[in-house]
């Protein structure tokens, strides 16, 4: 999938909230690809790989200043484990690892220069029309820095063999905060709750591309924006 993220604005620092102020603008374009391999057993291998262009926009004094970073940024493998695999449900248990691979020494910064770890618990259900998949668990540093708790709700309806419509939410909640990190690392030490709206074409059996919107609609000490995706899944 190809990501443009666009933010001229920020939550609050001192509290969780749905008000926004001016800030310097936030900048993106993400490519990520996305997988899952079966490997026998009840195992798979997932992978979240990422690389961005990333530009931060500031005004002091009347002058404006253009900061930019390309690059990949912090990476995720993992494993997953299947528990039920039924007709109309399935579940399972995850454990990846993000790799801290995003160059920190520029502004913007492209990862946390920190490891951390992620157990989730993933279940899907199918009945008529309406899939329904959720995706429950924690990032955690492993050098104890911060923890959160994250949740991720996708809700679809098939609209007749061809399209798909889905509301999305995203909600994460930084539970521990141990020691102040460093200012490259802000981007983790937030709250927010992010829905969003997919609609995916089945081009046949295996091919379905897809173009997606995202908002923040809430949250703490991160900026406030939205997201276009476009992209496509490939069944095998």
């Amino acid at each position: 999938m190809v990501r443009q993220y666009d933010a001229t604005s920020s939550f609050p620092a001192s509290g969780f909230s749905t008000s926004s102020a001016a800030s310097s603008e936030q900048r993106y374009t993400m490519y990520r690809i996305t997988g899952t391999h079966g490997i026998g057993h009840g195992l798979s291998i997932e992978y979240d790989l990422r690389a961005a262009h990333a530009d931060k926009i500031r005004y002091k004094h009347g002058i404006r200043s253009d900061l930019s970073s390309s690059g990949p940024q912090d990476e995720e493998i993992g494993l997953n484990f299947g528990l039920r695999q039924r007709r109309r449900f399935a579940d399972s248990i995850s454990l990846n690892v993000i790799a801290p691979t995003g160059r920190v020494s520029g502004v913007p910064a492209l990862g946390t220069g920190r490891t951390s770890i992620e157990p989730d618990y993933q279940a899907g259900f199918a009945r008529g029309p309406v899939l329904a998949t959720m995706e429950l668990g924690s990032r955690v540093f492993v050098d104890g820095g911060a923890a959160q708790m994250r949740a991720d709700i996708d809700i679809g309806v098939r609209l007749g063999r061809k399209l798909e419509l889905a509301g999305t939410i995203f909600y994460v909640r930084t539970v521990v905060l141990r020691n102040p990190l460093p200012s490259v690392d802000g981007a983790e030490q937030y709250n927010l709750l992010r829905p969003g709206i997919r609609l995916k074409f089945r081009a046949s059996r295996h091919f379905k591309p897809f173009i997606g919107y995202e908002a923040d609609m809430a949250g703490k000490a991160i900026h406030a924006g939205h997201r276009l995706t476009i992209g496509f899944t490939v069944d095998y």
